[in-house]
């Protein structure tokens, strides 16, 4: 009687709440939709890595490979962030700037945090002269990373554009202070302090960048004009000189070179290089230029044989 007992008690116990074992409920098994979400996931993956792999040192070693990864993984995964983002840096080197410009945003909205997206779409919207916006994503880059100087410069660009020269410098040197060699932001400080017509600040920045890219024709007529401006005649000559050696077809060079050499009296030296304008402009059927060169030689001969 006591073994019944104890048995009774022993099952009461067992099936007592909470003391019997709890069952799992079976998992159901992934419908078929979610076999094919998987597997075109996974296709995307892939596809995105083939991509990758073309990538060396940020660059795309074969780009249009690279592009028809990118859009096999996009067909598979319309929400594939990485794959939108590189497409629309892609699609952004080959000029399709609408396009990219949609992969990008897209990108964005994906993934809100994306520094380097942010970056990529205030370069396109500068190079559509969309100046404030590209402000505005330059600065989100800024805030999330102050060590990046190209976003400095290229806000620095933005304000150049909107007339607002103070905030421009402001960049420009804050790019500097990041990169003392950073050509462009040396270029463009020099190019603000020449329209804030602060012409000394203007050539140190210009020669600054001079001693980076001496070739470089556009830095040349900058800081001849800056020189120009300074009533440093025979150093305007040289530098507008080496430009003409460089560029010997642009008859704007030749004309400058001339104005320079006659703010140094070299009148003879002069009419030579304003004649060598005009025979370009000629050539090329420019007659606006041709009857400006026209009148500039006249003023130098009247002064020279007068």
């Amino acid at each position: 009687m006591r073994i019944y007992a104890l048995i009774v008690f022993l099952c009461l116990i067992l099936l007592a709440p909470g003391c019997a074992e709890k069952q799992t409920p079976p998992v159901a098994p992934p419908t078929s939709e979610e076999l094919a979400a998987q597997r075109r996931e996974a296709q995307a993956a892939d596809a995105l890595s083939e991509a990758m792999q073309l990538q060396h040192d940020g660059e795309f070693l074969d780009v249009d490979t690279a592009l028809d990864y990118l859009n096999q993984a996009l067909e598979l995964d319309p929400d594939l962030a990485t794959a939108r983002y590189y497409r629309a840096t892609i699609l952004f080197s080959k000029g399709r700037t609408s396009e990219a410009l949609v992969d990008v945003n897209r990108t964005i909205e994906l993934k809100p945090d994306h520094v380097k997206a942010y970056y990529t779409r205030g370069s396109i919207l500068l190079s559509m002269g969309r100046f404030r916006e590209a402000a505005r994503d330059f600065t989100e880059v800024i805030q999330h990373d102050p060590s990046i100087a190209e976003a400095f410069v290229r806000r620095g660009l933005c304000y150049m554009q909107l007339h607002r020269e103070d905030e421009a410098i402001d960049d420009f040197g804050s790019a500097l202070a990041l990169n003392p060699a950073n050509l462009e932001a040396n270029y463009n400080r020099g190019m603000a302090y020449l329209a804030r017509k602060e012409y000394e600040a203007a050539f140190s920045d210009l020669s600054q960048a001079f001693i980076l890219d001496s070739d470089n024709v556009q830095l040349l007529s900058a800081r001849a004009q800056t020189l120009l401006k300074l009533g440093r005649y025979k150093q305007a000559a040289r530098d507008y000189r080496r430009a003409t050696q460089l560029e010997p077809s642009q008859s704007t060079l030749f004309g400058l070179l001339g104005e320079a050499l006659a703010g140094a009296g070299e009148m003879d030296d002069a009419i030579a290089a304003v004649e060598k304008a005009l025979t370009i402009a000629r050539a090329r059927g420019d007659n606006f230029l041709a009857t400006q060169y026209t009148d500039q030689l006249r003023q130098y001969r009247d002064k020279t044989y007068p």
